[in-house]
């Protein structure tokens, strides 16, 4: 998957814009967002800033600081990672906030949490099949673990966690969709792989073995 790097560009692109549309849903829920983006609405929260501008803020510090680490790690994703879900959620919640009127109820509030964890998921494989590298966030993980020669799954679940109480100190909006984010995503991403896999190995062209 090393060739076609413009049809990889444009996938990885739309995988994070869906990303941006799940995270708009968990937003809209009022029922708590993912770890990551917990801190990011902290941070937003003191800063009195968007969610977008929050998110691009911290992945901007973030691959500053990789950069001087090891830039390897940056890749053609990283960088549209800054803006490709941090914007399309403020776009998307603005929309809904147009289209929707009055107060959800509570099962309208969970089909839109579960709504966007399969569209999260669904982006998240995108753009890693792409295989154009991880956004700033990720980054944190994979280079602590490495670096430190700690276990993936030990370093993610401790920087999960740090994300969410420094996230909730600062304001950010944690609850069931925190919880729903931080367990299904995993298992939401291994589910809908094959399909996605599949077909953006169409649209690169990709005809190699995984």
């Amino acid at each position: 998957m090393k060739t076609y790097l413009g049809k990889r560009t444009i996938v990885s692109l739309i995988g994070l814009i869906l990303c941006g549309v799940g995270v708009a849903l968990f937003l809209y829920s009022g029922l708590g967002v993912d770890p990551a983006s917990v801190f990011e609405l902290g941070i937003a929260n003191v800063l009195h800033i968007s969610y977008g501008t929050s998110s691009a803020l911290i992945n901007v510090i973030i691959l500053a600081v990789v950069l001087i680490i090891d830039r390897s790690y940056v890749n053609v994703s990283s960088v549209l990672a800054i803006f490709g879900i941090g914007y399309t959620a403020d776009f998307v919640r603005m929309f809904l906030d147009m289209m929707i009127l009055g107060d959800l109820n509570l099962v309208v509030k969970m089909l839109l949490v579960f709504l966007g964890l399969m569209i999260m998921a669904v982006g998240i494989a995108t753009y890693i099949r792409a295989d154009l590298g991880v956004g700033a966030i990720d980054l944190i993980s994979e280079i602590i673990s490495r670096k430190g020669n700690f276990q993936y799954r030990i370093v993610r679940i401790v920087g999960d966690i740090s994300f969410v109480v420094i996230g909730f100190f600062l304001g950010g909006t944690v609850g069931l969709g925190t919880i729903v984010a931080a367990f299904l995503t995993g298992p939401a991403v291994q589910f809908v792989r094959p399909a996605v896999h599949k077909t953006v190995d169409n649209i690169i062209g990709w005809t190699g073995e995984e």
